[in-house]
């Protein structure tokens, strides 16, 4: 369970280097970490690159090469193309051994106060965190063996709107973390954004449990931070013929006084039928 471990991850006293802790475990393997711990690591790691003037992440693509198991995992950031403008910085995920386990290519862009001119804005009409009952505790939720500490059951507090895990088609959850994805450091916006935009296929898959998913890639839009700890998604998959799809969401947050919507995020995956 997530009091038994201080955080996803562990720093130690390489500052490249982090510990996996088994709240970084995805439900379908039986050690192998969850796409959006990965990709919340790797957010709070390049966060830390110095820019040249004030940004924020506008995108992150992560490719994973392979499942990512349970072991320290060593973060290589280097700055690819430096500006006052635009940053974008590439980061490879390997092994203590030198295997490359994933990459992820980040781009920053200079803030401003610039305020956008009027205009129709579009407000998420679904009922907000605080209006839907939480599962009772204990509950299984998503997939994975019961009693497993897991990111989804362990590191993560949902509530679902429509659809979900259980419900196969569209789908729309809230969620917000119940720790910190690295010890002694409070998650931040784009880390909250990133990991909930990985659950993405699993609340709008429209296969039954006889197709599996190989989820090679993500991609994640940001048109600005979200506000709060609560990260609404939600979320369609389409499917081709060829043996793979897309599932396509939106991010919001909970600001009831501005455009709520945070960002657009997709993501490929294949389905071999087992």
């Amino acid at each position: 369970m997530s009091q038994d471990f201080p955080a996803v991850y562990l720093p130690t006293s390489d500052p490249n280097t982090y510990e996996s802790t088994p709240l970084s475990n995805a439900g379908w393997y039986d050690e192998g970490q969850h796409g959006g711990s990965v990709a919340a690591l790797i957010v709070g790691h390049v966060d830390k690159v110095p820019t040249l003037t004030p940004m924020e992440i506008s995108r992150i693509t992560l490719e994973l090469f392979r499942v990512v198991p349970l072991i320290p995992l060593t973060i290589d950031a280097k700055v690819v193309r430096e500006g006052k403008k635009i940053q974008v910085v590439k980061a490879e995920v390997t092994s203590q051994e030198g295997q490359l386990l994933a990459m992820a290519v980040v781009q920053r862009l200079r803030t401003d106060d610039r305020p956008a001119p009027d205009q129709e804005t579009t407000v998420l009409k679904l009922p907000m965190p605080d209006d839907i009952p939480a599962r009772p505790l204990g509950e299984p939720w998503g997939v994975g063996p019961a009693g497993k500490t897991m990111f989804h059951r362990d590191a993560i507090e949902f509530r679902e709107i429509y659809g979900g895990f259980d419900t196969p088609g569209p789908g729309a959850i809230w969620l917000r973390m119940k720790t910190q994805i690295i010890a002694g450091e409070d998650p931040t916006p784009p880390q909250r954004a990133v990991a909930v935009a990985d659950f993405c296929n699993g609340i709008s898959r429209e296969l039954d449990d006889d197709w599996l998913f190989m989820n090679p890639d993500l991609s994640v839009h940001l048109g600005r931070y979200p506000v709060g700890e609560w990260v609404a998604l939600e979320a369609v998959s389409h499917y081709s013929d060829l043996g793979r799809g897309i599932a396509a969401g939106t991010l919001w947050d909970t600001t009831r006084s501005e455009e709520r919507r945070v960002g657009k995020e997709c993501r490929s995956r294949w389905s071999p039928y087992h």
